[in-house]
């Protein structure tokens, strides 16, 4: 399962076995679109991150177990459970900011996994990663809600809530996934954004060509 928030939708609960995949991306490419796709099935999540137009990220993550899939090899599992009908497609914009972020989250190392927030000492938790200047993520999350608290060298850089396509400098307390029960949280560390290099998926492939292979393959 792959926990985000909802950015500002652009599409929501769409059969993507209705659309022609490489040619949606496309457009979003064209229109210099920066948000992410999300792909959910049975068998598990996908998510295509761009920014600014680029595709710079493709994941997709096994609901059974850890095993994942990144780059043109998500790309091809989503195109076959969307093509197979299997899968329900939404789409959320988001500035390029955040969706480096994203991008940096879903590739990050795990700090705490699944930890019970009613269980953990938090004051201790973000002392540790003020004192460890840690570059990362505070996920906290329970039932369908998701929160995301950026750090970087420590210190916070914003809140990335449901509905929202930047980062917010504060967060409604009263409102916190964090009081909801069974909430938990994953940290993660994740590497500078100028550290990050990153390729455009669409211009190194023709991901039409994939598509056309698959859907044959499926008919």
């Amino acid at each position: 399962m792959i926990f985000l928030p909802r950015g500002n939708p652009v599409k929501e609960k769409v059969n993507p076995a209705r659309v022609n995949l490489p040619e949606a991306m496309g457009k979003l490419r064209g229109g210099s679109f920066s948000g992410y796709m999300r792909f959910d099935s049975d068998e598990g999540t996908g998510v295509v991150i761009f920014e600014k137009g680029r595709l710079i990220s493709a994941l997709f993550q096994y609901r059974k177990s850890d095993k994942r899939l990144i780059a043109y090899d998500a790309i091809a599992r989503i195109f076959e459970i969307s093509i197979q009908g299997a899968a329900e497609l939404n789409i959320y914009r988001v500035d390029a900011e955040l969706a480096l972020g994203i991008h940096g989250l879903l590739h990050g190392d795990y700090v705490y996994r699944g930890q019970e927030i009613k269980l953990v000492d938090v004051c201790s938790l973000l002392e540790t990663i003020k004192r460890t200047c840690l570059t990362g993520c505070l996920r906290v999350y329970a039932e369908n809600k998701v929160s995301l608290i950026f750090y970087e060298e420590g210190c916070a850089k914003g809140f990335f809530l449901d509905g929202f396509s930047r980062l917010q400098q504060m967060a409604d307390v009263g409102k916190s996934v964090a009081k909801l029960p069974g909430a938990k949280l994953d940290l993660l560390a994740t590497r500078h954004s100028d550290e990050i290099v990153l390729a455009d998926l669409m211009a190194s492939a023709d991901l039409g060509t994939i598509w056309r292979k698959l859907r044959s393959a499926v008919n």
